[in-house]
């Protein structure tokens, strides 16, 4: 409630933030929170009661439940985080809305673009503020190689080369096709959005994927190209197929970006251009993970206190659902050419 000063001002109270959901992406989202003068946790919630105790254990939240009900419940909650597993961001999204809560809600958005605009439809009819947690919209590194990009220095279109491979999370549901969906929509999707961010809609993909691992019912590997409206392209060659083990197995990643007049590669604390006149490093304020989440809920929480609508908000996390679907389809019925 908001209350008004001797002035006559209106003072917005803190808004209080419930947690659907305390896995350990959770853990950035709740430390985000922690000196933020205008929001608080309220309330945390997860069906695994060890993981509620821990998280009031750790933040000292008072309220826990184990029930989603009781937390939307709470007219202390005034805006949830989700932070459940993807297939299930749907269900929690659209209750938390239909009891008039303020949605940020992890990514990707969900495993379908139907899905996904149900959510969309969901808050909208309910006129609370959906937004997706697509952090690297808040990072100064990858803010600074967009700027780099448009600018024209290697000039356009660009072809964005990404290369990852390890032994994925540690939590089985990652590698489920109706929990986490695999690489190529859990991790890869901050590539499909920035790259949207950056390049324009999406036109087309194809892709060629595959299962290694033995406990995967999910794409786990493969390669998957984007095209893009004004030539630019995305190539991504993934794995999660790498062995799990004690010590997470890693054989490491990159990104270079190819243009008709050089290219952009990333060096630690600078983005390296090359040009035909020689190489520079454009340097950036390195920001850290963390204070990349503390910038996107701020903004999350000014969005709910002035109603704007997110920059990363609905049409954001559909679209770069829709080019994860694409891909995930093409898996399921490859094309090959026989040589």
């Amino acid at each position: 409630m908001n209350s008004i000063d001797a002035r006559g001002d209106v003072k917005v109270s803190k808004i209080g933030i419930g947690f659907i959901g305390c896995g350990g992406i959770h853990n950035n989202h709740a430390k985000a929170l922690a000196d933020n003068p205008d929001a608080y946790i309220a309330c945390a919630m997860d069906v695994n009661e060890d993981a509620v105790k821990k998280h009031q254990g750790n933040y000292g939240t008072e309220c826990g439940t184990t029930r989603l009900d009781e937390l939307l419940a709470n007219d202390a909650v005034q805006a949830v985080v989700v932070c459940t597993p993807t297939g299930l961001h749907p269900e929690h999204a659209i209750a938390a809305a239909q009891a008039g809560k303020h949605v940020l809600c992890e990514k990707p958005m969900a495993l379908t673009v139907a899905e996904a605009e149900r959510m969309a439809q969901a808050c909208a009819d309910a006129g609370v503020v959906l937004q997706i947690a697509f952090v690297r919209h808040f990072c100064n590194e990858w803010l600074k190689l967009r700027e780099i990009i448009q600018s024209g220095a290697i000039g356009r279109p660009v072809v964005w080369r990404s290369v990852s491979a390890s032994g994925g999370p540690a939590s089985p549901w990652f590698f489920s096709k109706k929990l986490g969906g695999g690489p190529f929509i859990d991790g890869a999707v901050h590539n499909y959005d920035f790259a949207r961010f950056t390049f324009g809609d999406a036109t087309g993909v194809c892709a060629n994927l595959r299962t290694m691992r033995d406990d995967s019912d999910a794409w786990d590997t493969g390669t998957a190209i984007v095209d893009f409206t004004a030539g630019d392209q995305l190539i991504m060659c993934w794995s999660w197929g790498l062995p799990k083990s004690e010590t997470r197995i890693s054989a490491g990643s990159a990104h270079d970006i190819l243009g008709p007049g050089g290219a952009i590669t990333f060096t630690g604390e600078a983005l390296k251009v090359t040009t035909p006149a020689g190489e520079e490093l454009v340097s950036f304020e390195p920001d850290g993970g963390l204070e990349w989440f503390k910038k996107q809920m701020a903004h999350f929480i000014g969005c709910v206190q002035t109603g704007s609508q997110p920059e990363t908000g609905g049409r954001e996390g559909i679209e770069a659902t829709r080019i994860a679907e694409a891909i995930l389809n093409i898996g399921d019925q490859p094309a090959v050419v026989k040589l």
